[in-house]
């Protein structure tokens, strides 16, 4: 038995000598003689064995199960890009448009009351002042507190969040600061107008585009205007004309924006129309009549273009030698296939190893159209000489044999005299400039 000393502060033995090395293993009971110490040294034919990677798999796997989602910890705040079904996952382009947000919304300045879906109004005009209301989302589970509103005006095209491009310059309208509850309560989600009313200049054309950012201390907005890829950024680039209203300017002024190295591709968006203008119009009546009337069309009955699952694709312009070619996308289409550069008729064969239509990826058609060669530009389109804005006019007359560019003029060249609104997506990719962007126009007929 050890024999031990007595202290007041101290309970522990005091060991010989002895029972020291026995207890700590340097001669341990039933040993004989000295036993080493390992040096630390490996031995050279030693190998890993598969325990440490088990380990590591083991403990990702855990932390992965139990790590929270970032909207259970703190705010997670949302302007929408498209609805519905829109949470916050970017980028959306392609094949989602991320310009076609319904939270961004105005009204008359006339209208003194409080925000009333029956005053929205969706293509305002120039000369006139406008409230800017913002629809703003808190998914997180936390509050969020301090969340800063603000509202920009940008110049008609495709701006795609590059702040350097001197055609695409913001002008603050204004801003607002509010507080949002976590997502299991109401007040999750709000309405808020800004301090300051859009007071459109008489020299602008109203088509403008309008930008809006949400953020708060602990959900911070990252100050690039990128609505593809930033859920704190709304972007609405759209424009809705019905009947004898012309669409002339606005396609001229798309057609102006196109760039000597960009693309601009034409997609029908189909049955996407009716969620854009409910989310933009409300279910009221409104300027153009009632939304939950309005119906899209029927995809099988359009006269013009190709079917890429994501809508009709119709037409791809792009600056070639002696002008700009405007090329209809179902000649483009049937020379592909007769051509070989393309399998099949499959609604989704490729001449690649994807399943998916070569026109639904940006620049598709145009890669598809320079393996055909200028040979080919006077069976699939028209090239004109001029300027961009004046050859998508043309282009656009030509093709789809139009007396003129109004509403329902457009509507009927898509669908004959069937009734409908036709959601027409206009997408400019410039790969030099690295810019990508777009502009809805919706045509009720």
């Amino acid at each position: 038995m050890s024999r031990r000393t007595k202290r007041d502060d101290d309970d522990h033995p005091v060991l010989t000598p002895k029972e020291d090395e026995a207890q700590r293993g340097t001669d341990p009971p039933g040993s004989f003689g000295h036993v080493d110490l390992p040096d630390g040294e490996l031995d050279p034919d030693w190998q890993p064995g598969q325990a440490g990677d088990e380990a590591e798999s083991l403990i990702k796997e855990i932390g992965g199960e139990h790590r929270p989602r970032r909207e259970d910890v703190y705010p997670y705040l949302l302007i929408r890009a498209f609805s519905p079904g829109d949470r916050g996952a970017r980028p959306t382009w392609p094949p989602r448009p991320c310009w076609e947000s319904p939270d961004i919304a105005l009204i008359d300045a006339g209208w003194t009351g409080p925000y009333d879906p029956s005053q929205l109004v969706a293509s305002p005009t120039s000369g006139r002042s406008y409230r800017v209301f913002v629809r703003i989302w808190n998914l997180g589970l936390l509050p969020a507190m301090g969340v800063h509103v603000r509202a920009w005006a940008v110049n008609p095209g495709f701006f795609g969040g590059d702040p350097s491009n001197p055609a695409y310059q913001p002008v603050l309208i204004g801003g607002a600061m509010v507080h949002l509850e976590d997502r299991t309560r109401p007040g999750a989600m709000a309405v808020v107008e800004l301090d300051h009313t859009w007071d459109i200049p008489p020299d602008l054309t109203g088509h403008e585009c309008l930008m809006a950012t949400v953020s708060c201390p602990l959900d911070e907005w990252n100050g690039v205007l990128d609505a593809n890829n930033d859920r704190h950024v709304g972007q609405r680039n759209l424009t809705i004309l019905a009947g004898a209203q012309s669409a002339k300017e606005m396609l001229f002024t798309l057609g102006a924006a196109v760039t000597r190295s960009g693309t601009l591709e034409l997609v029908h968006g189909g049955a996407a129309v009716v969620p854009l203008l409910r989310g933009v119009l409300g279910t009221t009546k409104s300027e153009f009549g009632s939304a939950a009337r309005l119906r899209a069309p029927d995809m099988k009955s359009l006269r013009l273009g190709v079917d890429i699952g994501t809508g009709r694709h119709l037409l791809t312009m792009f600056a070639v030698e002696g002008g700009w070619l405007v090329a209809d996308s179902a000649r483009v289409w049937t020379l592909a296939i007769e051509h070989g550069l393309v399998r099949d008729r499959g609604r989704h064969r490729t001449g690649g190893d994807g399943d998916g239509h070569p026109f639904a990826e940006p620049n598709g058609s145009r890669r598809l159209i320079e393996e055909l060669g200028p040979d080919y530009y006077g069976e699939i389109g028209v090239v004109v000489d001029g300027d961009s804005g004046s050859a998508l006019l043309e282009g656009l007359l030509h093709l789809w044999d139009l007396q003129s560019l109004d509403a329902v003029d457009l509507a009927r060249a898509i669908a004959g005299d069937k009734p409908g609104a036709h959601l027409l997506r206009f997408a400019h990719t410039d790969p030099e400039l690295e810019e990508v962007g777009g502009y809805s126009l919706t045509v009720i007929g």
